[in-house]
Formats: C-alpha cells, structure tokens, sequence
C-alpha cells in the first residue's frame, strides 16, 4: 500500500532531500494498528509537512508544554524521558519511525514528558486542525491513533515490570524481544537484524541499570548464541529462546 501511495501521491510525500521511503513507514504503522483504505492512507499521509532533520540528543517536546501539532518519528529514534530532583535521566519508552512523538493531543493535552532524539532523525509535523477535520470524515484514522496511544501505554505498563520484577537479563531480553516486533511491524528488521542508536549508558538508563551491569549483561546473552550486538546494530539470533528468558509475549503491542 504504502509504495502505491508514494506512486499515486508523488513528491508531496516525498519532500526533498528527505531519504526515500520514510512516509512509508508511517502509513505502514498506522496500517498495522488499524487497516486503512488506499483514500484513507492517503488522506493522511498527505497532511504530513515540515518534514526535517533533527540532531542527535536533541529534546523535541517539552515536558508540560501544549502541543500545538502532532510530531511524527519518521525514521531515526527518539524516546520519552524524566529528569529527577537528582539531576538523574530516566527514560520511559521508545519511540520507533512511524511513531506519533506523543499521543496528547488526542485528548487536548499538554504533553506529559519530555520527548528528545536519540539518533539523526526525520521528523514530520501535522496540523492538529486538519487532522482533527479528517478524523471526522476518515473515523478509521482515529481509530489506528487511539490503539496507537494504548500500545504506548502497555509499553510504559511493560517497562514498569521490568523495572519491578524482571532481572537483568530478562530486562535486556523484553527490550530487545519488544523492540524488534516493533520495528519488525513496520519492515525495519532484515534477517533479523535491526539498528539500534542507543550506547550502553543509554540502555541503562531504560533498565535501570549500571552501564557495567548493561555490558555484563549483553556478554551473557551473546554467550548463549541469543543476539550479536554491534557498532549501532543488533542482530536476534534466536527470537524464541530470548522471548522465553523475557516471558515475553507481543499481544500487548497488538492493542
């Protein structure tokens, strides 16, 4: 669907010097969550301006701040995070090209943590009035951003086990399980292997773990023959082995 629109629509979605494809994979998630018709794929592909490129550890939302668009995650990757009292980042969650940065305004609200690059990203913004008027005419649309914004939330819910109950390991084991099915969902993973622009600090502070402990960690799923971790770039070498240590199960993604 996604290649016939690029097709259909030509260069309005595919502005230039923007890399090929990445509207694609907005259309794809927004598919997965909730099949689209070719006039409703289009529809909403074709609201997507302002495509951009953004730095590295640069924070594109702000905690508290009203959204005045919807900031979409094109390619790249981005999460959410909260600066404590003690100066300490903690990161809440991922967010994958396809991804709405944050899915506040579907209720009107101000954005509720600070969402920041983690990588060189493609960002898209859409009107929250033209979207608004479509979702009324397009009601699937509005449909595939609510299941969107439940998904975002099981994540979150996810992660809070982990950092409860799971060990390191299977900490380690449910991020990578999670994030490839994601990334999988929207054609990014290739025999297995997908990139990854995170440094093992960064890890660390999704899991709640020590840079060393994220290392030691690694070491011991690579020993078991389950990833090969490399230069920005993951490879899962036995999905159904490492989905058993996380206990995993990807129905969650699925809402």
């Amino acid at each position: 669907m996604a290649s016939q629109l690029i097709e259909l629509q030509g260069r309005s979605l595919q502005p230039s010097g923007v890399p090929a494809g990445v509207l694609d994979l907005f259309i794809r998630r927004l598919s997965a969550l909730c099949p689209l018709q070719m006039h409703e794929a289009a529809a909403i592909a074709g609201l997507v301006r302002d495509v951009s490129r953004v730095s590295p550890h640069t924070t594109i939302l702000e905690d508290g701040i009203p959204a005045n668009e919807a900031l979409i995650l094109l390619s790249g990757l981005a999460c959410h995070y909260k600066v404590l009292d003690t100066a300490r980042r903690q990161m809440t969650g991922f967010v994958l090209p396809g991804d709405f940065c944050d899915y506040g305004f579907l209720s009107s609200s101000p954005v509720r943590q600070c969402v920041m690059t983690l990588g060189p990203t493609v960002m898209g913004r859409i009107d929250l009035k033209q979207l608004s008027a479509l979702g009324d005419k397009l009601p699937n649309i509005v449909l595939a951003m609510m299941r969107g914004a439940s998904a975002e939330q099981a994540c979150a819910r996810e992660l809070v086990i982990s950092l409860g109950a799971r060990d390191a390991q299977q900490r380690m084991a449910h991020c990578l399980c999670e994030l490839y099915t994601r990334l999988r969902v929207v054609g990014l993973v290739d025999r297995g292997q997908f990139e990854l622009a995170l440094t093992q600090a960064e890890l660390g502070e999704a899991l709640g773990l020590s840079t060393v402990h994220v290392n030691r960690t690694i070491q011991q799923l690579r020993k078991k023959k389950l990833v090969a971790m490399a230069q920005g770039k993951v490879r899962i070498l036995d999905f159904p082995s490492l989905a058993r240590i996380a206990a995993f199960d990807g129905r969650y993604l699925r809402s």
